[in-house]
């Protein structure tokens, strides 16, 4: 029986006080009880068949595509990093017994908690099938530098899809990199951050990215095993000491995307004490709309410095003229807002006392990363050095003097 299974009922067994961990697995006098009284249930095997979308990796027991392309490029992203199940090869469903439970206890409605999957003794039959899938790319205004996109496939959006493509991004598997290539028509500068400190390289940031993503994967805490491999341990601590040493030279603190760099700048407006920094170059009223307004002035109420800079060349027609009068009502209000305009500059950042700055390609005030809405990779680097967040401060501040 497959260990994923066994660690399954143990947790619900614990959890129930029906069982005991101590130096071995005991029974409870509830356990002991419950045992007495337990009927003997004579488990069904049968036969189901599955579909697994080739793109986010979901479940269904239902197939209606018409039409599907089997002529996939051979060297495609997708072929690289979809784990497909191969005929034979039970351990290559473990990932998916909880989606397969879930679907057997929803053929059974009535009463879902009689399904309980047990085992899966063979995969019979493996048939690879491709459909097409319409990537749709596009920018808000013009001159916008950021291209955006949307995927359809039978003809209907599949906002999974975005959050699938995301976590590929998360894990640096840049899959539409060569198709945005194609399409910019002027690259913004490769280095985030190279026009304010020069010593981090992009090469850096995706090496942080991805020591800490391994790290994390194996590092992956197991709550029945007390111990683990001593070569395992060898390698964890080995990239733990280069991610650290690394991290010292860089000064990168960590590696953030798109939905967590959003989170930083409400963290930013909601804990800054002493002063808050914000620079971007768009001011759009999707971002700073009445929540946005009305948490900002709960921070200048803390009587906190806050300093909004934005501006750059030929932006004039992409920023949205009623946020900006907003934010200048606010300064006339608060005498701890500075709200400034800078001729030209793409950067941006927040720095939030003297605890984080973040150095990314996320417009702060122009792109509200709404995960209902089409999703877009950002990248962003969270420096914690005293000095460095200081420098940085005073770099902002020059945009201005």
């Amino acid at each position: 029986m497959e260990s994923y299974l066994i660690e399954k009922v143990l947790s619900e067994l614990i959890s129930r006080d029906l069982v005991k961990k101590e130096e071995n697995l005991k029974l409870t006098k509830i356990g002991s009880d419950a045992l007495k009284q337990q009927t003997v249930l004579a488990p069904i095997s049968e036969t189901q068949t599955f579909y697994l979308d080739a793109l986010n990796g979901e479940l269904t027991n239902y197939f209606s595509l018409k039409i599907f392309d089997s002529k996939i490029h051979k060297n495609s992203a997708i072929n690289k990093i979809i784990k497909k199940p191969r005929k034979g090869h039970i351990e290559d469903l473990v990932d998916y017994y909880p989606d397969i439970e879930k679907i057997l206890q929803n053929s059974h409605p009535n009463n879902p908690d009689s399904i309980e999957l047990v085992q899966v003794n063979n995969i019979e039959k493996i048939y690879p099938e491709y459909h097409e899938i319409l990537l749709v790319l596009y920018k808000n205004n013009p001159g916008d530098r950021e291209i955006e996109y949307e995927i359809f496939s039978r003809g209907f959006i599949q906002p999974e899809y975005r959050k699938t493509i995301e976590q590929f991004y998360a894990e640096g598997k840049k899959i539409l990199e060569p198709i945005f290539q194609q399409v910019e028509e002027d690259k913004p500068p490769q280095s985030l951050v190279k026009e304010v400190i020069s010593h981090i390289q992009e090469e850096d940031i995706k090496t942080v990215e991805k020591l800490t993503t391994k790290i994390d994967s194996l590092d992956d805490p197991d709550n029945f095993v007390e111990t683990k491999n001593n070569s395992l341990k060898e390698e964890i601590k080995k990239l733990k000491q280069e991610l650290q040493k690394i991290k010292s030279q860089t000064r990168i603190s960590e590696v953030v995307h798109t939905y967590q760099i959003r989170e930083y700048l409400l963290k930013a407006l909601k804990e800054a004490k002493n002063r808050l920094m914000i620079i971007s170059p768009w001011i759009k009223a999707n971002v700073v709309d009445k929540k946005f307004l009305s948490t900002l002035e709960t921070t200048l109420r803390r009587k906190v410095k806050v300093y909004i800079i934005y501006g750059i060349k030929g932006s004039n027609s992409q920023n949205d003229d009623k946020s900006i009068k907003q934010l200048e009502n606010l300064k006339a209000n608060y005498k701890s807002l500075e709200f400034d305009k800078t001729k030209n500059s793409h950067r941006k950042q927040i720095i939030c006392d003297d605890k984080f700055a973040i150095v990314t390609s996320f417009n702060f005030l122009s792109f509200r990363a709404d995960p209902n809405l089409t999703y877009r990779d950002e990248l962003g680097v969270i420096l914690r050095d005293k000095q460095t967040i200081e420098d940085l401060f005073e770099s902002g501040i020059n945009l201005i003097g």
